[in-house]
């Protein structure tokens, strides 16, 4: 596909980047839950019910690859009748992907490396990116498109969120060594979605022109 500008290479390749670690280990564990291999007690939660982790991991794939596209200037453009038609789409299935992610939440038990505040933030990052999805359509179907655009950034910008937590825990990985259990990981997964969100709002504040 021919892209029109530097400037939607560089979008485009670094929300894919983003999306890359997150989008391979969803697709392992959906092999391991397909052919049986892998189980362990760590991850027994997911073959006593699978539907809700690989709903989760499908709509996130969906969301985060394709949703790259929908957010270069030039691209956009371009091609409006294509963002519209893959814009419903992904509203679905960054919907699903929030929904499925609260699922998740409140339906498995919770793993011995999580602390007390995980429960909390995944509750609150879920709603907020269900609101945030839930405005961008709202505000597309008024036509106030740079409303739009805000609030749909905002909620991607959720939906990367593990590709963030990758980069947020390697310094530990690099420094401690092993698994962060506790508070440490609660901090670092937050830090993801904090990260993600503080640069969201920068773009939405400081660059209008990447929304051009």
């Amino acid at each position: 596909m021919n892209f029109t500008t530097k400037k939607d290479n560089w979008i485009i390749g670094s929300l894919l980047f983003l999306s890359f670690v997150p989008s391979i280990a969803g697709m392992v564990r959906i092999f391991q839950l397909a052919s049986g291999s892998g189980y362990t007690v760590e991850n027994q939660r997911f073959f006593n019910d699978p539907i809700p982790v690989v709903l989760h991991i499908g709509a996130v794939f969906f969301y985060s690859i394709f949703g790259a596209f929908q957010f270069a200037p030039a691209f956009r453009n371009k091609h409006p009748y294509w963002h519209r038609i893959f814009g419903r789409f992904l509203v679905f299935f960054g919907i699903l992907s929030a929904i499925s992610g609260l699922w998740l939440t409140l339906a498995y038990p919770r793993v011995l490396t999580d602390g007390d505040w995980l429960f909390g933030i995944r509750i609150v990052v879920g709603v907020w990116m269900l609101f945030c999805i839930g405005l961008g359509f709202y505000f597309a179907i008024r036509k106030e498109f740079r409303k739009h655009s805000h609030w749909m950034i905002r909620g991607y910008a959720i939906g990367l969120g593990a590709g963030t937590q990758v980069f947020t825990h390697l310094p530990w990985f690099v420094i401690v060594g092993g698994e962060p259990s506790g508070i440490p990981r609660d901090l670092l997964m937050g830090a993801g979605w904090l990260i993600n969100l503080l640069f969201a709002e920068w773009v939405i504040r400081k660059k209008p022109e990447m929304l051009l």
